[in-house]
């Protein structure tokens, strides 16, 4: 099966499927996840642990996103536009991030849980 719900135009990014994540998340040292969407989008569900850091909010959230830098970041939002424009502003900061395969349409797409 394929899934096409989003294209990462930075080779630098790569990209995590929701299985690696949840087995990534169950590990000593898990990922920190990010949810790039709106609050009431994340107030709708959200993965479990996942940060909101809306993708226009990056300059207002720079004080809580300095603190992540040594972390790798995981993002999504719910199609993977919103993503990519974070993803793009992270990566010139030197972030480490991983795209989630799929985005929220995806992980749903697979019945797997969200916590509201």
């Amino acid at each position: 099966m394929s899934i096409l719900f989003s294209s990462i135009s930075y080779a630098d990014i790569k990209v995590v499927s929701a299985k690696d994540l949840l087995i990534n998340q169950m590990s000593a040292k898990p990922h920190t996840i990010i949810d790039v969407r709106t609050p009431e989008e994340f107030a709708n569900g959200h993965l479990k642990g996942a940060l909101n850091i809306p993708y226009d909010q990056i300059a207002a959230q720079s004080f809580l996103l300095a603190k992540l830098k040594d972390k790798t970041l995981v993002v999504y939002c719910r199609s993977g536009r919103r993503a990519n424009i974070f993803e793009r502003a992270l990566l010139e900061q030197g972030f480490k991030l991983l795209h989630l395969e799929g985005d929220m349409l995806g992980w749903q797409g697979q019945g797997l849980p969200v916590v509201k």
